[in-house]
């Protein structure tokens, strides 16, 4: 618990893509900044999502942050759902739908231990969040559980051998002479909340192995490409990049 507390702690301070800066008087136009430069880094997100086919489907996000992939979907007709662990950002994305009049069950939850029947959700989402859990296993599990039968999961998380864990390797071990350190540590200390982690090939398939259907895929971000926070080397330099080495792995799977 106190893991768990320490990483609820960092989540507070810093909503996802808020670099921790929520002003008092929240507004549309600080949303729409914030969901511009998201898209900008990650357009892909429409294509493997494809909120446009949610209409009245019902939706679970994992990890809803303040909400702007949920907002896409309420957008689209959803029937959705979004739960975070962190407060701040619950709050912030109940003021972030309730600004663009949008309906949405917005829950502070933890995601090892969801308050929902089960087969109770058509499609369940998550973005980068998995991977923060201290029990990926558990949450996964109930994942599952809550998922309808025949149900979808798109779930996005760190993909350890990538270039981004390159730049942790040379930032965090070869500068600071540790050419053994183990990669596991490197996310574990060094990206983003404590105990974040980043995956293999098996150790996914582990993961998922309840569900059918299955699918896996990398893909070359420009955090892959990136020099300092803001400044990402040309996009043509993406080409070059095998996207094995992509440091989002997306799933997708089918509950039996």
């Amino acid at each position: 618990m106190e893991l768990k507390e320490q990483i609820k702690s960092f989540w507070n301070k810093k909503p996802c893509g808020t670099f921790g800066i929520i002003p008092n008087d929240l507004n549309i136009e600080y949303f729409e900044k914030i969901r511009a430069r998201r898209y900008r880094l990650e357009p892909f997100i429409f294509d493997i999502v494809k909120f446009n086919e949610t209409k009245n489907k019902k939706i679970l996000e994992i990890g809803c942050g303040i909400g702007i992939d949920g907002i896409e979907f309420a957008n689209n007709g959803a029937d959705y759902t979004g739960i975070d662990l962190s407060a701040k950002s619950i709050d912030t994305c109940k003021k972030h739908f309730e600004l663009y009049g949008y309906p949405g069950n917005i829950i502070n939850m933890d995601a090892e231990n969801l308050l929902f029947e089960n087969d109770s959700f058509d499609i369940i989402y998550s973005w980068g969040v998995l991977h923060h859990t201290p029990d990926m296993q558990k949450a996964i599990d109930e994942i599952y559980r809550v998922l309808k039968p025949e149900g979808k999961v798109i779930i996005m998380m760190y993909n350890r051998y990538s270039l981004v864990g390159l730049q942790l390797y040379i930032l965090h071990g070869l500068l600071k002479l540790k050419p053994f350190i183990n990669w596991n540590d490197l996310f574990y200390n060094h990206h983003e909340s404590i105990a974040t982690k980043a995956l293999t090939d098996h150790e996914t398939k582990i993961l998922f192995n309840k569900f059918k259907d299955v699918k896996m895929q990398n893909i070359v971000t420009p955090y892959d490409m990136r020099i300092t926070r803001n400044k990402f080397m040309p996009k043509c330099f993406k080409k070059l990049i095998p996207h094995k080495y992509g440091f989002f792995r997306v799933i997708t799977a089918k509950k039996f």
